[in-house]
C-alpha cells in the first residue's frame, strides 16, 4: 500500500479498519517531451533523516551477521539504502521520454568537487557550476525521512487528521453518537498505532513504512520546480512476487516500499511535464495583474 501525503482504507484478515494510506487516483500517462526540450537533469546525492541506532533496524539479521550495534555495519547499511534510493529515482526517470539523465558518476565528480551536502539543496552559486560543468537545467534531491517508523511528530499529525475526518463522517452517519465516534478513535489508535510506529506487527503481517522527499530546483535562477512526498507501506502483490523466505526479511520490505516511493515521486515529477521553456518560464519574474 502506496500513499501520497493521504488517507484511506485497508482490508486485512476480514476486518476492515482505517489506517493513514491507500489513495486510488486515476492519473493521465505523462506527455512525451520532444528531444530538443528535454532538461537535463542531474540527481544528487539523497540525504538519511531518521537515526538508525542498530543494524536490526533496517535488516533481518542472523548469527554470522557483524554485531548489531557496530557503527560502521549501521553506516554502511544507511550509506547503501541513500544509494539506492538516488539509483531507483535515476533509473524510472531515465526509463521515461521526458528528461536526459547525467550519468550518476559524472554528478558525483562535480559534486564533491562543489562540497555538495547529501539531501541538502545547493546554493545559487553551486547550481550555476552544475549548469556549466555539467550542462544541467535541473537538479533533484531528496531525504529519506523515514525508515522502518514513523517518527512520532508525522504520525501524530497525520493520525489526528484522518481521526478527525472519520469522526465527522461517523459522527453524521449515527446522529453524533459518542460511542461510535470514540469507539472509533479506540480502534484508529489500536489499529493504526503499531503500523506506523515501529513497523510493527497486525494480524501477524508486518509492516514497513518508508517515507521519501522529494525536490527539484532548476539551475539557472534556482527557482524551485517542484516537491513532493511519498509514503509506502505494505505491499503485498509484489512481496508475494519474491519468495517466502525472502518476502520475510526486513529488508526485503524495505526495499520493496522505497522501490515503490520513488517511482511514485518520478511519477509525481513527470506529471509536470517540465521542458526547457517551462523551466525558463519558472525564473521569469511574475508579471503584475492587469484587474
Amino acid at each position: 500500500m502506496s500513499v501520497k501525503a493521504s488517507h484511506g482504507y485497508l482490508a486485512l484478515v476480514g476486518l476492515v479498519f482505517l489506517l493513514p494510506g491507500c489513495q486510488l487516483i486515476q492519473r493521465e500517462t505523462p506527455p512525451v517531451v520532444a528531444q530538443d526540450q528535454r532538461p537535463t537533469v542531474a540527481v544528487l546525492e539523497f540525504g538519511f533523516g531518521v537515526e538508525i541506532d542498530s543494524l536490526s533496524a533496517v535488516k533481518s539479521l542472523n548469527g554470522d551477521a557483524p554485531s548489531d550495534k557496530d557503527p560502521e555495519a549501521i553506516a554502511q547499511a544507511v550509506r547503501e539504502i541513500r544509494r539506492e534510493a538516488r539509483r531507483l529515482l535515476h533509473e524510472d526517470l531515465a526509463k521515461r521520454e521526458q528528461f536526459v539523465m547525467i550519468p550518476l558518476d559524472e554528478v558525483d565528480r562535480i559534486a564533491a568537487w562543489l562540497d555538495l551536502q547529501p539531501g541538502l539543496k545547493p546554493t545559487a552559486p553551486q547550481l550555476d557550476r552544475l549548469r556549466s560543468e555539467l550542462h544541467a537545467d535541473m537538479a533533484i534531491g531528496g531525504i529519506v525521512q523515514d525508515y522502518g517508523k514513523v517518527r512520532w511528530q508525522w504520525l501524530a499529525a497525520g493520525m489526528f487528521g484522518d481521526m478527525t475526518w472519520e469522526s465527522l463522517v461517523i459522527g453524521a452517519a449515527t446522529s453524533w453518537n459518542p460511542a461510535a465516534i470514540f469507539g472509533n478513535i479506540g480502534f484508529e489508535l489500536l489499529t493504526s498505532t503499531p503500523v506506523w510506529f515501529g513497523g510493527g506487527y497486525l494480524f501477524g503481517i508486518a509492516f514497513r513504512p518508508v517515507r521519501v522527499e522529494a525536490w527539484a530546483v532548476e539551475t539557472k535562477h534556482a527557482t524551485m520546480a517542484w516537491e513532493s512526498m511519498d509514503v509506502s507501506i505494505y505491499l503485498w502483490k509484489r512481496l508475494k512476487e519474491l519468495p517466502e523466505e525472502e518476502r520475510k526479511k526486513k529488508e526485503v520490505q524495505l526495499h520493496v516500499n522505497l522501490t515503490k516511493s520513488m517511482e511514485a515521486l518520478s511519477e509525481s515529477l513527470r506529471e509536470e511535464a517540465f521542458t526547457k521553456r517551462k523551466l525558463w518560464e519558472l525564473s521569469l519574474p511574475a508579471q503584475p495583474s492587469l484587474n
